[in-house]
């Protein structure tokens, strides 16, 4: 760039160049150079993918339109960008094509940075990076569709009512980065349904009507004695079937689960309109009503639904009907029974769901919450024989968020013993598990557990039977709460042979580890400030582990996150961050893993972000990840630390693996389930790490 300091000054003048400082400014006059437009000359041609150039615009005024820059008639101009201001910063940042065409509208100078270089600051000033994200969000509205899907739903939940088909379009506008489907009208996102179908009623193909409380009907307290139970297999949601066509869905404590649910019910919707919509156009329904009827295409005898016969008629129906053997073993994995039936009620059903909401007010904890937490308490006395809230001097009390049974496996010594049982029995059945790399033995016997004891279900019982031997006491059902329950008394631990990461418990231990179940989302909290009021100050750690959808590195890798940034109320969360060394163990013992560190990024749900949010938060947040109760849990820590409810000693600690990456440039990775070998060890790297700490075992190996 030209060394005159009369153009520094004109970069010190516009915001966020204003907020460098010198270094900064330095660099930035030494990467630039200054170079002038004439009249009518192009700079930017709308729809270019190579080009990321960030301006500064020092003299004169560029039009902004659309179409071929360099050719007048082509060119449609819409506005006028003038001197002091900047522009082409969207594609350096969000990575994506240009998004309009930019010609001179006068004689225009420019100061011209590399796209690179504009990053470069953006990373490295934090006070440049935030008052460009203040421009971004505030003045372009790149959180617009979000805004307006979250203002929506809130406003039915006011009203009592949300009608599915008035929020398509505004979920469309979002294009989750995790849901491609939105951007094509015709092409299924497969994966994006499947995610939905798991997360949604099994009956969601058959269902019209949806009633959400968070609360059970007086009339229904005990629902199993009027209506049949449905299953939803990702999420453990509390559903019943009212009436054909209605079901009574229980809603866990704030919003997360509502707009998980809501957000799992456009996604589907998208995709069973792209299905209907095929139907339609080839007069589908005939051919699918006749196989319904018949259980068998013309020419055919009918055989045996799930016979091998009927799969292959069935397959050659789907051919008809548009469908590729791709796409057909995909739905296959979305329903494996009554594929044709459920293709018939999508065209039939029109996507007309509507969903009644009542919803408890002013009330802080739910009743189903507390009488869980007595249930905890209650776990606590039959296990020490005495109350939770009166324990024995000395005895602490560590909390731990998890997916419970890495805990007790890794503690519950049963597991050690058998091992050599359980890979002979894996050998002999040529389990696929043992093709895999394993950098640790132990971690393959965790991922044949399943396996074997779906073989032996007599075994299984030995274990958990073998673990209450040991003080691990599992409580029965989660009260509506969708969240399981294990209470370790440590001292009955002491002196065992345990994992081989952890090893010989320490004959001093004798303290309690509540183990609890994912809470979901903003539910956490409730969760959490329930616990911390049974405990109070014997509470002296509490520990999450979880997933999470990584901006950074690949799956299986490890976030750390120093801080939580709450998406819905835009507020920043610091947070302890361990030593060094507890960190460095994990790539220690994970070949090829990575430990990421930085801030954290608290979502409402894994399909309300776009890509454009994405890159935001990544490059002007420095966010590594995406979680969902992280946040809910710290604040909740940090306030009773305050009001005196927890000790200023109570340690935090926070670890995640990575489970989804939401910006590779692939297709949809939704349903994509992690390979046992990338999610087993950096989870069970984890709970080793949180509970050597817990149990004070002071070197590693």
């Amino acid at each position: 760039m030209q060394k005159n300091p009369v153009y520094q000054q004109q970069l010190r003048e516009v915001i966020p160049f204003r907020f460098l400082d010198s270094a900064h400014m330095q660099r930035l006059v030494q990467s630039s150079e200054v170079v002038r437009f004439e009249e009518s000359e192009a700079i930017i041609r709308q729809g270019d993918t190579q080009d990321r150039w960030v301006y500064v615009l020092l003299s004169g005024s560029v039009s902004v339109g659309n179409g071929d820059p360099g050719s007048p008639g082509e060119f449609e101009p819409h506005s006028i960008i003038e001197q002091g201001h900047y522009f082409g910063e969207w594609e350096a940042i969000f990575e994506v094509p240009r998004v309009f065409s930019i010609r001179a509208a006068t004689s225009a100078l420019c100061c011209k940075i590399p796209g690179n270089v504009f990053l470069s600051l953006v990373h490295s000033s934090g006070a440049f990076a935030q008052s460009l994200a203040t421009i971004l969000k505030d003045r372009q509205g790149i959180f617009q569709a979000f805004d307006r899907f979250r203002a929506e739903v809130l406003r039915g939940v006011s009203l009592g009512h949300i009608t599915v088909s008035a929020l398509l379009d505004i979920y469309r506008s979002l294009e989750p980065a995790l849901h491609r489907g939105t951007v094509d009208d015709t092409e299924l996102d497969l994966g994006g349904l499947e995610y939905a179908v798991r997360r949604l009623p099994e009956n969601v193909t058959r269902t019209f009507a949806f009633l959400l409380r968070d609360e059970l009907p007086t009339a229904y307290k005990r629902p199993g004695d009027f209506f049949p139970r449905v299953d939803s297999t990702a999420r453990r949601r509390s559903i019943w079937e009212m009436l054909p066509g209605k079901d009574l869905v229980l809603l866990r404590n704030g919003m997360s689960d509502l707009m998980d649910f809501i957000t799992c019910l456009c996604l589907y919707a998208v995709e069973a309109q792209k299905i209907r919509k095929r139907m339609y156009a080839i007069n589908g329904m005939t051919r699918l009503k006749q196989w319904l009827q018949d259980g068998a295409m013309p020419g055919f005898a009918p055989a045996r639904p799930g016979s091998p016969e009927y799969l292959q008629q069935e397959r050659q129906l789907l051919w008809t009907l548009g469908f590729d053997d791709q796409e057909i073993d995909r739905l296959y994995r979305v329903w494996p029974r009554e594929l044709t039936r459920r293709i018939y009620e999508i065209t039939n059903h029109r996507e007309m769901f509507s969903i009644d909401i009542r919803r408890q007010k002013n009330n802080y904890n739910s009743r189903r919450t507390e009488i869980w937490t007595g249930h905890v308490g209650s776990a606590v006395s039959e296990l020490l024989g005495c109350d939770a809230g009166s324990l024995p001097e000395g005895v602490g009390v560590h909390i731990i968020s998890s997916n419970t049974h890495s805990v007790t496996n890794c503690l519950n010594a049963w597991y050690l013993e058998e091992q050599d049982r359980i890979i002979s029995w894996a050998k002999d059945t040529g389990n696929a598990l043992l093709s895999l790399d394993w950098s640790n033995p132990q971690d393959k016997t965790y991922a044949l557990l399943r396996d074997y004891f779906r073989s032996f279900p007599d075994r299984e019982n030995l274990a958990k039977q073998a673990g209450e031997s040991q003080g691990i006491k599992t409580l029965s059902g989660t009260l509506s709460t969708g969240i399981q329950v294990q209470i370790i008394d440590a001292s009955r631990l002491a002196g065992t042979e345990v994992d081989p990461g952890i090893g010989l418990v320490p004959r001093s231990c004798k303290d309690i580890i509540v183990n609890i179940d994912y809470a979901f989302g903003e539910q956490a909290e409730h969760i959490i400030r329930n616990l911390i009021l049974l405990f109070g100050h014997r509470i002296e750690s509490v520990n999450f582990l979880g997933k999470a959808g990584s901006l950074a590195g690949k799956r299986g890798d490890i976030l750390v996150p120093t801080a939580f940034l709450d998406q819905a109320m835009d507020q920043l969360y610091p947070v302890p961050t361990p030593a060094r060394a507890d960190t460095q163990r994990f790539t220690e013992t994970l070949g090829g893993i990575q430990v990421h560190t930085g801030p954290m990024l608290t979502v409402e749900g894994t399909l309300l972000q776009n890509r454009l949010m994405l890159q935001f938060y990544r490059h002007l947040w420095a966010i590594i990840g995406l979680e969902m109760e992280g946040s809910y849990y710290h604040r909740q820590v940090a306030e009773s630390i305050y009001t005196g409810l927890l000790r200023k000693q109570t340690k935090q600690r926070f670890y995640y693996y990575v489970s989804d990456l939401p910006l590779a440039h692939t297709t949809s990775s939704l349903a994509n389930s992690l390979q046992a070998n990338e999610g087993i060890p950096p989870l069970y790297a984890i709970t080793r790490e949180i509970l050597r700490q817990i149990l004070r075992i002071p070197e590693w190996g």
